[in-house]
């Protein structure tokens, strides 16, 4: 598959916002010329930022762990692009952005899922199966709680092991 698309990533310090001598740093994702800045939650001492390196200068143990940092931030930038570019996606900073921070995923949860369905089927069930519908619900929140200590669970999350699990809690609980 070949692509036209021009991709570069970019670190720079936002020297404007200077306070005691440590800056913002960012990232600037561009692809064909349109560009997006994406703040990294981190700060660097200003003097000792190489602008054309794009890295920290010095040996030390925080220049080194900084460095680290963004040589793993580069390369999952170049992952994510070559990801969406496979996929036959569109390829721009937006998209980019998005996969980044994991917006492009749609995480649902148990909630979600019950949540869902109780408000688009329930009107379409008899009494009967929607109470069961209720307990079932009810049994699987406990379960996360008793199991994982959590309220609720991401469906993403979900393997062979939990079902099988949930599959042994539910005839404790019935049984009680």
């Amino acid at each position: 598959m070949r692509t036209n698309a021009t991709f570069s990533v970019l670190f720079w310090v936002y020297s404007q916002r200077t306070k005691n001598n440590e800056a913002p740093l960012y990232v600037r994702i561009s692809v064909n010329r349109k560009k997006l800045n994406i703040s990294l939650k981190r700060k660097v001492e200003v003097n000792r930022w190489d602008s054309v390196k794009q890295r920290v200068r010095g040996t030390g143990t925080k220049a080194r762990d900084l460095n680290l940092f963004l040589d793993q931030e580069h390369a999952r930038l170049v992952q994510i692009y070559q990801e969406i570019r496979y996929q036959g996606k569109v390829i721009s900073p937006e998209n980019i952005k998005a996969r980044y921070f994991k917006e492009d995923q749609n995480l649902f949860t148990f909630e979600d899922l019950f949540l869902y369905h109780n408000e688009n089927m329930f009107s379409k069930l008899k009494n009967n199966t929607s109470r069961l519908y209720l307990t079932s619900q009810n049994y699987i929140r406990l379960f996360l709680k008793k199991e994982y200590n959590r309220k609720n669970y991401y469906l993403g999350d979900l393997d062979y092991s939990f079902i099988i699990q949930l599959g042994e809690i539910r005839s404790e609980f019935i049984s009680h």
